[in-house]
C-alpha cells in the first residue's frame, strides 16, 4: 500500500477555469486524510475563495505566470501557501464587511476575504521582491 503524502504541490495557471482543479486537489488530499467534513468544507472555500481573488484581483501583467498552493499536513494542522507574483495587498489588514449589511443591500459577491478570516483559525500574508504569500492554518 502506497504511504500518503503530507504535503502537495499544485500550480495554476491564473485562468478560472482551471482553478477547479486546486479545489479538486486539496479536497482529494484532505479526504486521504480523513480531515472531517467540516473542516474540508472550511478549508476548500477558503483555499478557492483565495485563487479566486488573485485571478480576479491581482496584477494584470504578469497575467501568465502560475500560482503555487501548497497543502500539508502538520500534526493536528493543516497549512496552505499560496504563492504568487503580483503587487502587495495584505488581505488580513482588509475590513471584514458587515455580512447582514452586506446581504441586505442585494450583493451576491465580495465576501472571499470575509470567509478566509472567519473560516480559517490563523492567516498571514507577506509580500517581498513582489512576491505575495498567503498562508491559511486550520487545526483539524
Amino acid at each position: 500500500m502506497a504511504e500518503i503524502p503530507d504535503k502537495i504541490t499544485i500550480d495554476v495557471p491564473r485562468i478560472i477555469s482551471k482553478l477547479d482543479h486546486v479545489r479538486d486537489s486539496v479536497v482529494e488530499f484532505l479526504k486521504q486524510h480523513d480531515i472531517s467534513e467540516a473542516s474540508a468544507s472550511r478549508i476548500e472555500l477558503s483555499v478557492y475563495e483565495a485563487v479566486v481573488n488573485i485571478v480576479e484581483h491581482s496584477s494584470h501583467y504578469k497575467k501568465n505566470d502560475t500560482i503555487h498552493v501548497e497543502c500539508m499536513l502538520h500534526g493536528d494542522e493543516v497549512i496552505i501557501t499560496i504563492n504568487h507574483f503580483g503587487d502587495k495587498f495584505d488581505i488580513t489588514k482588509a475590513e471584514l464587511p458587515d455580512i447582514e449589511k452586506h446581504y441586505k443591500s442585494g450583493k451576491m459577491r465580495g465576501l472571499g476575504i470575509y470567509f478566509i478570516m472567519t473560516l480559517m483559525d490563523k492567516v498571514e500574508y507577506s509580500h517581498e521582491a513582489m512576491q505575495n504569500t498567503l498562508t491559511m492554518t486550520k487545526k483539524v
